[in-house]
């Protein structure tokens, strides 16, 4: 019986978050599970825009906002390159990818912010308990 021990597996950053992605009909979709977190390069592919212009935006995003310091950084993903340790790419938050969305001029950052605002736009169907004390024969 052959079993992977293998911890990386386990305590990937990839394992715990989740990212955006295209599917083929340009539509937004949700992969992975947990938070929402993308690193540079995520977000560089879902924008479509160069790494230049990302990384300015968000030097801006992150010095300048009024985002909360929680809702700047959502952690650091471990950087393995051929068997080898490279560094850490930090992980930004979903809020922080909304705001991108609307400072960005792509196509992608038009169906996002298109997708966002539906999702905003939608109902939540909301269950209200009521709790009844007492006699309930009346």
């Amino acid at each position: 019986m052959r079993t992977n021990n293998n911890l990386k597996i386990r305590t990937n950053a990839a394992n715990q978050r989740s990212y955006f992605g295209w599917s083929d009909g340009m539509q937004v979709v949700r992969k992975g599970y947990g938070e929402i977190a993308m690193t540079e390069n995520e977000l560089v592919s879902f924008f479509g825009v160069t790494w230049r212009k990302l990384n300015y935006r968000l030097q801006i995003l992150v010095k300048s906002s009024n985002l909360h310091p929680d809702e700047r950084s959502a952690g650091e993903e471990k950087i393995v390159i051929k068997g080898q340790f490279k560094g850490y790419a930090p992980l930004y938050p979903l809020p922080i990818i909304i705001v991108l969305s609307f400072m960005l001029d792509s196509t992608e950052a038009h169906l996002f912010r298109k997708h966002i605002c539906q999702e905003l736009q939608n109902t939540a169907f909301v269950i209200i308990p009521i709790f009844l004390f007492g006699n309930i024969d009346n």
